[in-house]
């Protein structure tokens, strides 16, 4: 499965790309790039200028002149190579950090760009791609803006450098050495364009491996509740041999390659030996000429074995930064105006007017005329069958999803024109899955704050009001117990209540529940929705909860039952009214309400485990 592409994005040509991230990313930092770039010249300057005073050394040894200059070449070559490790570290540093940056800011931008998108477009795009990219891709833009700009630099700057003291100490020699490197050159080149689209695969298939183990564990529970591991490990093995396969033939390819390098260096050798050798027999080449050309030489076959292997650097950072700059071009799909929403102090009055929902690609609305009136102060209770349409109602009020024009307003504006900042700061949602952090509950309950600004006395009374503050006490570190990452070390009822408390942390003027009491304990969700019930009269905000347990939606203001979805009534309100009077009505909610009431008749009744597991006295 290759990665979807990102349809929701303009995408620009490779060149424009290109230089939309010089401007927006490396151009800031030009003064570090040309300061490096002129240690980087001083690097190569120093390492030609090494062969040089090897090869006045080589003359005075063997024209037996005095020793006091060789000794005083020879300090010039310490002092040369000295020189060189001072200005090389200083070229690598002023490369190398602005790539380290670079990323860091890439990785964050990626961030922002996809907390601006909606639920449905991460359906759509697999989470462990985009993990892949935020990743193995962010890293390769780093190499390609840091080690590999300055490797080019470095081999285009030691290459000619050394060819130009080359020609000038034996200028057909030259012509003959580098006749072989040109050919090595093109073999080069044809190989580096063939593991381009490798790498570009590869790239993919990383993230198709990425995607294969983190659906895996995300979905573990379902995966052993159903006995389908097998199934997942050959998917997970499928796509792993797939990537493992496309990287043994790039390593292949690169087999090939690079001892070509390396016998054209041999050749070069050869021909320096047998030309260069007869040219000091004849005397128009010193023995520290001869010297001198070889360094020189090992220099440029050098260069040229490193270029092959930059180039690849630089195609697999090209494709990256491709992959990147996908997710740095994303467009919200989410509708946002630049309507202002006062803060009244209280809740926001919401209405639905005939709202008709389809999910994109799907010709049958899953809800159909809808007509709801939440005024601030009141509570809206959702129920009806799994598959029934809450959560997208869910998601179209809070504007996760976006809604026909006009179908949805707030305090009389279209909920789709509202600003995202007032909208956001004005709403809290609670979702069913509850996603707390590898961290301790204090600053999971207070996650809105910096850490070292977060209110502890808010953080105590929300916890309070979530009814969690007991539980907090029996933790071994109280409030600074870490959770673990989904808070793997809370039971399901307490992550819940963590989120809950979170929101009460932040403070609302709408409160969106959905499903979340779904692991609490009868008196514990008593006790929760009384807090809720007196908040939300003391405050005036408004708050919807959807719940399959009723007894969550007794104490609503106004409740809608919606339809069976594989009923004639799908999507629509098949009963709406106080609980009282849904009893009364003898529908789909007296007749769920009555079969949740005897389970828990038959749950309080049933004996514990430890009863059952006592022994009979004799």
């Amino acid at each position: 499965m290759s990665s979807p592409a990102p349809a929701v994005a303009p995408v620009l040509n490779d060149r424009a790309m290109i230089l939309a991230f010089l401007r927006s990313y490396a151009w800031r930092y030009r003064g570090q790039y040309a300061l490096g770039l002129l240690f980087l010249l001083a690097t190569n300057l120093l390492t030609v200028a090494i062969p040089w005073l090897q090869k006045h050394v080589f003359d005075e040894l063997t024209g037996s002149r005095s020793a006091d200059r060789v000794h005083l070449y020879a300090l010039a070559i310490a002092a040369a190579a000295l020189l060189v490790i001072v200005v090389r570290t200083l070229s690598r540093v002023l490369f190398f950090n602005p790539g380290r940056t670079i990323e860091f800011r890439i990785r964050n931008d990626m961030l922002a760009r996809l907390l601006r998108m909606s639920p449905a477009f991460f359906r759509r795009w697999p989470i462990g791609d985009l993990m892949a990219r935020a990743s193995d891709d962010a890293t390769y833009v780093r190499a390609l803006v840091g080690f590999s700009t300055i490797m080019v630099l470095n081999i285009v700057l030691a290459a000619a450098l050394s060819l130009a003291q080359m020609v000038q100490t034996d200028a057909w020699l030259t012509l003959y050495c580098v006749l072989p490197l040109l050919l090595a050159v093109w073999v080069l080149r044809t190989g580096v364009r063939l593991a381009m689209g490798m790498m570009r695969d590869t790239q993919k298939l990383l993230g198709n491996v990425s995607n294969a183990v983190l659906e895996s564990y995300k979905g573990i529970a379902v995966v052993q509740g159903a006995a389908v591991e097998s199934a997942f490990i050959r998917r997970f093995e499928a796509a792993s041999d797939a990537f493992t396969d496309l990287n043994i033939r790039g390593a292949a390819l690169r087999t090939f390659l690079m001892p070509v390098v390396g016998a054209v260096g041999n050749l070069c050798i050869f021909l320096l030996l047998y030309i260069g050798g007869r040219h000091v027999a004849q005397g128009t080449m010193s023995v520290g000429d001869l010297a001198a050309y070889a360094s020189y030489l090992a220099v440029l076959v050098g260069s040229l074995a490193s270029a092959g292997w930059v180039v690849g650097v630089l195609q697999r950072g090209a494709v990256s930064l491709r992959r990147v700059w996908d997710v740095l071009e994303l467009q919200s799909d989410l509708p946002g105006g630049d309507l202002a929403l006062p803060d009244t102090g209280s809740g926001v009055h919401l209405q639905v007017r005939g709202l008709t929902y389809a999910h994109p690609g799907s010709g049958e609305p899953i809800l159909r005329d809808l007509d709801l009136d939440l005024r601030p102060g009141t509570i809206l209770g959702i129920s009806g069958p799994v598959g029934a349409g809450k959560s997208t109602l869910v998601a179209l009020l809070a504007r996760l999803t976006p809604a026909p024009a006009g179908a949805i307003t707030c305090d009389g504006m279209d909920l789709q024109q509202i600003a995202d900042t007032d909208l956001r700061r004005a709403l809290a949602v609670v979702p069913q899955e509850a996603l707390l952090f590898s961290r301790s509950v204090f600053e999971n309950i207070g996650f809105f704050d910096r850490r070292d600004q977060i209110d502890r006395a808010r953080v105590e009374q929300a916890a309070a009001a979530a009814q969690l503050d007991s539980e907090i006490a029996r933790m071994p570190d109280g409030y600074q117990t870490v959770v673990g990452e989904k808070g793997l070390t809370l039971s399901g009822g307490q992550r819940q209540r963590v989120q809950l408390a979170r929101a009460f942390y932040r403070g609302f003027r709408m409160l969106i529940l959905d499903d979340v009491l779904s692991a609490v304990d009868h008196d514990t969700e008593e006790r929760l929705l009384a807090v809720l019930r007196a908040q939300i009269a003391a405050r005036g905000t408004t708050a919807v909860i959807v719940s399959h347990r009723l007894s969550a939606l007794a104490r609503a203001d106004h409740i809608v039952v919606l339809g069976d979805p594989a009923g004639p009534q799908r999507g629509c309100i098949v009963e709406q009214g106080r609980h009282a009077e849904l009893l009364a009505q003898g529908g789909m909610y007296a007749h769920l309400w009555s079969v949740q009431q005897q389970h828990d008749e038959q749950e309080e009744s049933a004996p514990s485990p430890v009863a059952i597991a006592a022994p009979v006295a004799a």
